[in-house]
């Protein structure tokens, strides 16, 4: 079986191929406002979230807004 790994945030994880952006970072964030998406260096807007589908070996970096000062 070919390895369906994705990185998340610089950490392989297993069975994400296939899967939607919109369904990973629901999987892994508790929020839904105040994140942002980058799938292989290529920042994603929320509206192609559901139709961009994640293949073995992407790179996702999901990050949230912080307030403070």
């Amino acid at each position: 079986m070919a390895d369906e790994s994705v990185w998340v945030n610089g950490t392989a994880t297993s069975g994400g191929a296939g899967r939607s952006v919109a369904e990973l970072v629901e999987e892994v964030s508790d929020r839904q406002t105040g994140i942002a998406v980058a799938v292989n260096q290529s920042v994603l807007t929320r509206a192609e979230w559901a139709r961009t589908i994640l293949a073995a070996g992407d790179r996702v970096e999901i990050v949230g807004a912080v307030q403070g000062g």
